[in-house]
């Protein structure tokens, strides 16, 4: 834990607050106000170093992604120590979601190697403290309802899920609109 680094800026949804440590991104949270993003990162965050200007690659994706570009954030190393297989194996799978799209907890468990574990998908879903780069708001319950959303609750899932779904659809237009 040597290397902890935080930084907390302003996006179009809210504020976030991230933690880096040598390995990669350990934590993003997004929240109302730049003070609760800071405290949601846990009291790891009290340890480390405020470092606007060193973390300037992982700020840039996570605005890149509010500003429409969905897989801004699939280059950003994640820092995932100590955490058990299956969550691990849950949120390499939730990582391969396409932006705007969603799958079930019964999915999930499925892509994870566990297909009867769909609560313990839902476990590793609610324990993601990267829910904007690990995109738990693309998963849902097996009747197409949201199911609890840690960086901000169900209406912030849903805003997420409705961003992406304009993101992909105007790139939809735009690839229908180009002269042939």
């Amino acid at each position: 834990m040597a290397d902890l680094r935080y930084n907390v800026f302003a996006t179009a949804m809210g504020w976030v607050a991230i933690l880096v440590s040598g390995a990669g991104l350990k934590a993003v949270t997004l929240q109302p106000s730049p003070q609760e993003a800071l405290e949601r990162l846990g009291p790891e965050a009290g340890r480390a170093t405020h470092d606007p200007t060193g973390l300037l690659d992982q700020c840039w994706a996570i605005q890149r992604y509010f500003e429409g570009d969905p897989t801004a954030m699939d280059i950003l190393d994640l820092d995932l120590e100590g955490a058990p297989p299956f969550f691990k194996a849950a949120w390499e799978a939730t990582r391969s979601i396409p932006a705007g799209e969603t799958r079930t907890y019964s999915w999930l468990a499925q892509e994870a190697g566990r297909p009867r574990a769909f609560r313990a998908a839902g476990q590793a879903m609610a324990r993601n403290r990267l829910a904007l780069v690990i995109p738990c708001h693309r998963v849902i319950g097996s009747h197409g309802g949201l199911h609890g959303y840690g960086m901000g609750g169900l209406e912030v899932k849903a805003k997420l899920l409705d961003m992406e779904r304009e993101f992909v659809g105007s790139r939809s237009e735009t690839v229908h609109r180009t002269p042939v």
